[in-house]
């Protein structure tokens, strides 16, 4: 096991494989509450003037019941889960389903699939103390998972893409919605600055899935973006996700904090005895950052 470090959620991090929300302009919110945000600032005048609202009245008298179903369908829409088609077969898993085998790391809500040479990250914020998300690197890849409760009933996917979207646009940035395996994904280049301290631009890839009760969200970085073979062994590992949220009422769209793994001195004393007799085996890495 690696050694454990400690990286601050409010301590400013230029590390390329470890994406938070802070990266895409908000505070220190997740990207669920910093949606919320927005929907609030939202200033409805702005959408058209009084004058259009008449002309339009004006020439068409049902256009106030059109223009109200047409945003009830919206909402409801955008209320739908979106996962892929065989998540219930091949993951993310809810702990009430069936799953396969696998070496995994319990993180509490998340059970994580690891696999040799892996490096596990810890986010963890500097005021509470709670662990949230977890990243995962592989061969220059990395994706960072975050988990969110949800209703039985609700999805959340739908409604994060589209204001990542709004929000990456008024950022200046480009986005764009793929079909893949995950599900529906959004790819977006944000603008950013270079080592030289030149402008340039950052792409990271956006993934999510509705399941019973939960949404997990999952950013993918480095290589992950631009490397089709280690995203896909990254994709892997996130349909490998097994989701514990407990039975305890939570609200929509909270976050659903991770538990550190707890490392016994006894274990790592066995680790590096067999590293000794193995000097070419690696297997996983944790690192907790805060």
């Amino acid at each position: 096991m690696g050694l454990f470090s400690r990286f601050k959620k409010s301590t400013p991090h230029t590390d390329d494989d470890v994406v938070t929300d802070d990266e895409l302009g908000g505070d220190e919110d997740t990207v669920a509450e910093a949606a919320d945000r927005d929907e609030a600032d939202d200033d409805p005048s702005d959408t058209e003037s009084d004058e259009a609202a008449i002309a339009a009245d004006a020439s068409d008298e049902d256009s106030d019941g059109e223009d109200s179903d047409d945003e009830l369908d919206d909402e409801d829409a955008l209320l739908e889960k979106s996962a892929p088609f065989d998540r219930s077969e091949k993951g993310p898993f809810d702990i009430s389903e069936d799953y396969p085998e696998h070496d995994r790391l319990d993180l509490g809500a998340l059970k994580v699939p690891v696999v040799d040479g892996m490096q596990v990250r810890l986010d963890t914020d500097d005021d509470s103390q709670r662990v949230l998300a977890v990243t995962l690197i592989h061969e220059g890849g990395g994706i960072q998972l975050q988990a969110f409760a949800t209703p039985r009933s609700e999805g959340l996917w739908n409604t994060v893409r589209r204001q990542l979207s709004e929000s990456v646009d008024k950022q200046g940035g480009e986005s764009s919605e793929l079909h893949t395996s995950l599900g529906k994904e959004l790819a977006i280049e944000v603008p950013a600055k270079t080592e030289s301290g030149r402008p340039g631009k950052r792409a990271m890839r956006f993934a999510g899935i509705d399941g019973p009760r939960w949404f997990i969200r999952a950013v993918f970085s480095g290589k992950a973006v631009t490397d089709d073979e280690i995203r896909a062994e990254l994709s892997a590992l996130f349909r490998g996700v097994v989701v514990d949220r407990g039975q305890e009422a939570m609200a929509p769209r909270e976050l659903i904090a991770l538990t550190a793994p707890q490392v016994d001195s006894d274990n790592d004393e066995e680790t590096s005895d067999e590293d000794e007799l193995n000097p070419f085996e690696r297997g996983p890495e944790i690192t907790e950052i805060r």
